[in-house]
Order: C-alpha cells, then sequence, then structure tokens
C-alpha cells in the first residue's frame, strides 16, 4: 500500500490519540486525510467484526465460555484488531477514501490485466462465456480429416480457430490418453479447454512458440525437460497472488498428453480422482481436492464447459461419426 500512515491511536481506547486526531483535521484537513481515513476504516471493520460475532452467537449457546467476562474481553480484542487492521491497509477502503477526496496524495494501484486473472499467457484474448451465444454447429459429421493433426507430427504450432477446431484437434489425443486413464475425453478436453482458452492461451517460449503445454503442468526440480518461465494467478487463502512459474515445455501436442497421463498416474494424491472412472463430475472433483489447481472454482467451471450444448453437440458429432 503507498503511503501508510499509522494513526495517533495505536489502540481503541487511546481517547488522547484519537483528540488530537480529531484537533489536527480541524486545523489541516488534508495532512490528516490519511489518518482520518484510516480511522474510518477501523470504524467500518469493527462493524464487519461485530456481525460476524453476532452470526455465530447461535453456535455458542451452550458454550462454558459464552460469559459476560468473555464478551467483553473478546469486544476489546475485536475492536483492537479492527484498529490494526486498517493500520495495515488490510481492507483497501482507506485508500478509496483518499483517492476520492483528494488523488494526487496516493499514486493509483497497478492494475493486473483481465487475461492473467484466468490462464497465464501474454496475449490478450476474450474470455469464454458460457451465457452468450455461439455460432450454429451443424450436427452432420463434416470430413475434418484436414483439421486433426498426426499424432506423429512434431513441432507444428497449433493453430485453433474457434472452439470446435480445438475440440476435432485434440479428441485423438483425449480418447488415447483417456483410455489409459479410464476415464472420459471429454473432462480432459474440457480441462485442456479452460487452461488454454480454448488454446488461445498456450504459453509462449522465448521466442514466441508454442509450449505444447495444454494442462499448464509445472515444471518442478524433477522434471527434466523444456521448460517456459510465466506469471500465474494463484488463489493463497482466498486472495488472488501473482506468481512467476516455470511451466513445461513440450514438442507436440502428443507430448502434452502422455505427460499429463504421467503426471496423473504418478502423483499418488491423484488416485482418488482415477478410482471415479468415467464419471466426470467426479473426476474433476477428485482432482481438484488433491490440490491440481488453486482456483476454488476449477472443477464448476470445467462441468459447465462438459455441460454446454455446443460442447455436447460438437462430441456426439465426432463420436457418432
Amino acid at each position: 500500500m503507498a503511503n501508510q500512515t499509522v494513526t495517533q491511536a495505536s489502540n481503541y481506547f487511546d481517547l488522547q490519540g484519537l483528540d488530537q486526531l480529531r484537533q489536527k483535521a480541524q486545523s489541516n484537513g488534508k495532512e490528516s486525510l490519511r489518518e482520518v481515513a484510516n480511522q474510518f476504516e477501523s470504524m467500518f471493520a469493527t462493524m464487519l467484526i461485530k456481525s460476524m460475532r453476532q452470526a455465530n452467537e447461535a453456535f455458542e449457546t451452550d458454550s462454558p465460555f459464552n460469559n459476560k467476562q468473555t464478551k467483553f474481553y473478546t469486544d476489546m480484542q475485536d475492536k483492537q484488531l479492527a484498529l490494526d487492521i486498517s493500520r495495515h491497509g488490510s481492507l483497501g477502503l482507506a485508500d478509496a477514501l483518499v483517492r476520492q477526496l483528494d488523488p494526487s496524495s496516493i499514486a493509483a494501484p497497478k492494475s493486473v490485466p483481465m487475461e492473467e486473472l484466468t490462464m497465464a499467457n501474454n496475449k490478450p484474448q476474450s474470455l469464454f462465456d458460457l451465457e452468450k451465444a455461439l455460432p450454429a454447429i451443424t450436427l452432420n459429421k463434416p470430413d475434418k480429416t484436414s483439421a486433426v493433426i498426426p499424432l506423429e507430427v512434431l513441432d507444428k504450432q497449433p493453430e485453433f480457430t474457434d472452439k470446435e477446431s480445438f475440440i476435432t484437434t485434440v479428441l485423438p489425443y483425449a480418447k488415447k490418453v483417456a483410455q489409459l486413464l479410464g476415464v472420459s475425453p471429454a473432462v480432459l478436453i474440457a480441462q485442456s479447454a479452460l487452461e488454454t482458452g480454448w488454446g488461445k492461451k498456450i504459453i509462449q517460449t522465448a521466442d514466441q512458440k508454442s509450449s505444447f503445454n495444454l494442462f499448464n503442468i509445472k515444471a518442478n526440480n524433477s522434471w527434466q525437460g523444456d521448460r517456459v518461465a510465466k506469471d500465474s494467478l494463484e488463489v493463497e487463502e482466498g486472495v488472488g497472488v501473482k506468481r512467476r512459474s516455470n511451466f513445461r515445455s513440450y514438442n507436440s501436442l502428443a507430448q502434452s498428453f502422455d505427460d499429463y497421463r504421467d503426471f496423473i498416474t504418478s502423483n499418488k494424491r491423484y488416485e482418488s480422482a482415477l478410482q471415479q472412472g468415467t464419471d466426470d463430475d467426479r473426476y474433476i472433483e477428485e482432482l481438484q481436492q488433491a490440490g491440481y489447481a488453486t482456483d476454488p472454482q476449477y472443477a464448476d467451471k470445467i462441468k459447465a464447459i462438459m455441460q454446454h450444448a455446443e460442447f455436447k453437440a460438437v462430441l456426439a458429432g465426432d463420436f457418432n461419426g
């Protein structure tokens, strides 16, 4: 946080500090703006904590600690906690007030591009909106021979013009690996679609070539292959944190799917996911539960893709053709 000034009242019962703050605000409002904003944030935090305490009162009815003395000291602790929160700018309310009342007194926060809030890539792309109407897809299976990349081809840069081309391109690899894993090809396609924005956000190497990493698997110390460093957004304790990480780089889409199979089968934490078989929902839920991704909505997003009518239509055309 920029220009965080600790208020003169270092604890909630410091009446002298609050009085000094009042006098300073009357004499020179601009200099005391930050301190007043912090104190206001403290009041707001106090109300939030109080509301949470009241919401939990029903669970404390039979508690031996549910008495007036405990509530008195808990109230003191909550008020001090609220003041400490404001001093560290945890809520950001003070910053918002200062920017609103005196924009010149605080530097604007550095924003995170929208594309970095979804997948790790340096090319701006629009997000996949499940509610947005998509172009009509014919259910009659056309000749897709030219759209499918042969398994033996290496180093060919994948080109995905739309969601249908992505599905039909990765389908042969998904079928092969899904059979080995004992899962459904659909869940692998949906997972890779979410990870790469339907193939348009595949991580690029330093020379702007595709890493072919369809599942955004990171390169740990045991990884002996090529790697590429990239910023990504990780969710830690409910907060998005930007991290620089190394990701695996492959020579083809086939290698990406094969390494995904090895990655899932070699990690014991994913055993429960593999035990779900072709139950797509349970497989991806167990995968998230085991820590595959930090996004708390990871499984729900993949399930939403699988339930989308156009996704089902393309797969139906391929499987029935």
